[in-house]
């Protein structure tokens, strides 16, 4: 990959910055207050399960949808109606990429690059490393696996090598041989010059290639903070194995998380020291105390409400 287009010398000014997003339909929460901002070279991690918020956020950044409120800059530009040249400089995969069905892989490329001030200087660099063959990309996309579809989308998004990509679940259909040929992908765009925003409920893969996240509930941001600084505050997973035929023990300072064939996963969620010493007093066949991960992130601001208390939030089919 060749860096055709070297970035403007950008200091500190963010690549994108949102300032007190809302947007509601009707009394439907879309996103409410938030804020966050993409460094250059970054590759930003934004999490949520379905219903988050995280595709009402991205179709905002990208104006198909307008904000209630709030101010969006990009490229140090506050986005307004007369923003449109700024998307050539951008790569977008929706997270329900829906091509053109009956053209071919090649000529729906060809097509839509025309559209594009940027010639498409990685397209087949893309290919190559996406294992797309020549066979598949001759035949029409309806007659392609979810996978292979993926993969021309991300080609699509990348092969005018953009100074920010937006990726919505990108790796939706790829198997992990192809999924970690998308990883590299990405190293190599950001090392080049692109600023990448990944919007994902795939915890692995954001754990890999993010060094930033921002987490999104209930379409509020809960998290914002590099992987490791969040990992430092994160509670501790606890993970016991009992003898067989006894009952979990309620450990103090924790919450069972699950259970299967005697194997117990608690979340720690107060001092370590009184949970290891009513451990050792239990009757345990076996005990794992991992490093975080983001999973255990995930968890913490995810899982610590009782679903049954918590009030539910007023959402529509579809929203995102």
């Amino acid at each position: 990959m060749t860096a055709d287009h070297p970035l403007e010398t950008w200091g500190t000014v963010p690549i994108l910055e949102v300032t007190q997003l809302r947007k509601f339909y009707g009394d439907v929460v879309g996103v409410d207050g938030v804020s966050f901002a993409v460094e250059p070279c970054e590759i930003f991690g934004f999490l949520g399960p379905n219903g988050a918020g995280k595709t009402t956020t991205i179709r905002l950044l990208l104006q198909l949808l307008h904000p209630d409120a709030g101010r969006i800059t990009l490229f140090g530009h506050e986005l307004d109606s007369g923003s449109t040249p700024l998307r050539d400089r951008i790569g977008y995969l929706p997270g329900d990429f829906r091509p053109h069905m009956t053209m071919s892989g090649a000529r729906f490329l060809a097509y839509m690059s025309r559209f594009r001030k940027r010639p498409p200087a990685l397209r087949e660099e893309l290919i190559e490393r996406l294992q797309l063959t020549r066979d598949v990309l001759d035949r029409p996309l309806k007659h392609l696996s979810h996978g292979n579809r993926q993969k021309i989308g991300i080609v699509l998004a990348l092969e005018h090598q953009p100074e920010l990509a937006i990726l919505d679940e990108p790796t939706l259909g790829l198997d992990p041989l192809m999924q970690e040929a998308f990883y590299d992908i990405l190293r190599l765009l950001r090392e080049r010059g692109t600023t990448l925003f990944l919007s994902s409920h795939v915890l692995s893969e954001v754990e890999k290639v993010c060094a930033r996240v921002a987490i999104i509930r209930d379409g509020k941001l809960v998290a914002l903070e590099s992987l490791e600084a969040l990992k430092e505050r994160c509670p501790r997973r606890l993970i016991v194995r009992l003898r067989d035929g006894e009952d979990p023990p309620a450990f103090p300072g924790t919450r069972l998380l699950r259970r299967d064939a005697g194997r117990h996963v608690y979340l720690v969620e107060g001092a370590l020291s009184p949970v290891l010493g009513a451990v050792a007093r239990a009757a345990v066949q076996d005990v794992v105390l991992p490093e975080p991960d983001l999973e255990d992130v995930f968890m913490a601001y995810y899982a610590k409400d009782d679903s049954a208390t918590r009030p539910a939030r007023k959402r529509t089919e579809g929203l995102t």
